[in-house]
């Protein structure tokens, strides 16, 4: 008899410890996870983005400038070399948003914000910027990867059409919906 009423009480004990500690996680993990960042090192919201229509670039032909888009989006760390779809499901959404995506794996001549300078270790950081047609930086994203573009576009949506946005995300796989 004593068992049975000292069951419910510790396990009703450790479940209220569990999702407290749960929340109290999730809460500290939300306020310091460095995404969607005002300003990171040499980079800040509101500046002249690495990429924007008519930038020279060092890709080979047809890519020697970057063309006219609805915004662009500019990845350092991530993949070696890559443009639009041939970086993953996160280009792919990006080309099909009308946006323009490259990525660089910062080795010598790719343009770096200047976080070489100031300090940052390039082999093992990873960054993205999202600018508008303007080519104004108006997101940072810190530790990010080209594979989490569906995500952090979600964002960014007044860069694109309600019904442009809605029908690129169903064309993706189930796991980014």
């Amino acid at each position: 008899m004593i068992m049975t009423w000292r069951f419910p009480k510790v396990t009703k004990i450790l479940v209220v410890l569990g999702v407290t500690l749960f929340g109290a996680t999730s809460l500290f993990v939300w306020q310091h996870y460095p995404f969607g960042v005002k300003q990171y090192n040499t980079i800040a919201l509101g500046m002249r983005a690495a990429e924007g229509a008519g930038t020279p670039t060092i890709w080979a032909p047809p890519y020697r400038t970057v063309p006219e888009s609805l915004f662009y989006v500019y990845s350092l760390g991530n993949e070696h070399m890559c443009i639009g779809s041939d970086c993953g499901m996160g280009g792919y959404f990006i080309e099909c948003l009308g946006g323009w995506l490259s990525g660089y794996k910062v080795i010598t001549e790719e343009f770096d914000y200047g976080l070489r300078d100031a300090g940052v270790d390039m082999e093992k950081q990873t960054i993205i910027t999202i600018a508008d047609k303007d080519a104004k930086i108006v997101g940072i994203y810190p530790g990010a990867r080209i594979r989490n573009l569906p995500y952090i576009m979600r964002n960014h949506r007044n860069l694109v059409s309600k019904d442009s946005f809605k029908e690129c995300s169903d064309l993706l796989p189930r796991r980014w919906k």
